[in-house]
């Protein structure tokens, strides 16, 4: 098992979760996001939990830089092991409110965007023999919500690209797996980090999203995670 891996929208919420769990099991990871402060704080945090941090600041929602994260990853690493699509965002509005740039922006980087991370990295897992893809999704790619109707839609997306992928990529002993996580406290859709005292209660925390992604990406060479849906304990 190759113990490094490309984490995209690292800088916040389950990307750093991800990140730092990677960090405390001795990974060398890739950092990508847009912001470049954040970023080089979780680097910090995960080289303080033992492991190694390389960070690439960009937007990859335009084109070329996908490509550009991927070579810079190599690059730094010399192989990468695990490719983390975790990069996404959210606008939820009425059917007659929504917006023609609300549609483009989430399209873009929730399914173009993890798309344009695979092309790009697929050549290379073939030469090493081998690679392990986690798309992170959300429960709403297995249901519609009111107000949700875009969001939802490209989570369903990804889990079209995540399907075909697999069926696609098996033979090059590369697997696919979508995480589908419920209700976590992130500043997810302009929310606070760590959410509020009563979401403390009973919402998820990164650490568990990022605990089923490193379960994923260390199993065994004759198993194939297809996919992963986590609720919060409390359903009411």
């Amino acid at each position: 098992m190759t113990k490094t891996a490309l984490v995209t929208g690292a800088s916040s919420g389950i990307g750093r979760g991800i990140a730092h769990k990677f960090g405390e099991e001795g990974w060398e990871v890739t950092l990508v996001a847009r912001r470049k402060s954040n970023l080089e704080k979780v680097a910090k945090e995960v080289e303080d939990a033992g492991g190694k941090a390389h960070i690439f600041a960009t937007d990859l929602t335009e084109e070329g830089n996908p490509d550009a994260a991927v070579q810079f990853a190599i690059d730094k690493m010399g192989k990468v092991g695990t490719l983390v699509n975790n990069a996404g965002m959210g606008r939820f509005e009425m059917v007659p409110d929504i917006k023609d740039e609300s549609y483009q922006e989430q399209f873009q980087l929730n399914v173009w965007a993890c798309m344009a991370m695979v092309r790009s990295i697929v050549p290379h897992f073939k030469k090493n023999k081998g690679g392990q893809i986690v798309n992170i999704g959300s429960i709403v790619g297995y249901l519609g919500i009111s107000k949700g109707s875009i969001y939802s839609s490209t989570k369903w997306a990804l889990r079209g690209l995540n399907e075909s992928w697999r069926e696609e990529l098996y033979p090059d002993n590369i697997k696919v797996c979508y995480v589908g996580p419920g209700f976590v406290l992130t500043e997810f859709n302009g929310r606070k980090e760590g959410g509020t005292p009563e979401e403390q209660e009973w919402a998820m925390v990164p650490e568990n999203v990022a605990h089923v992604v490193y379960c994923v990406a260390t199993q065994g060479p004759n198993s194939d995670i297809k996919e992963i849906s986590l609720q919060v304990l409390d359903r009411s």
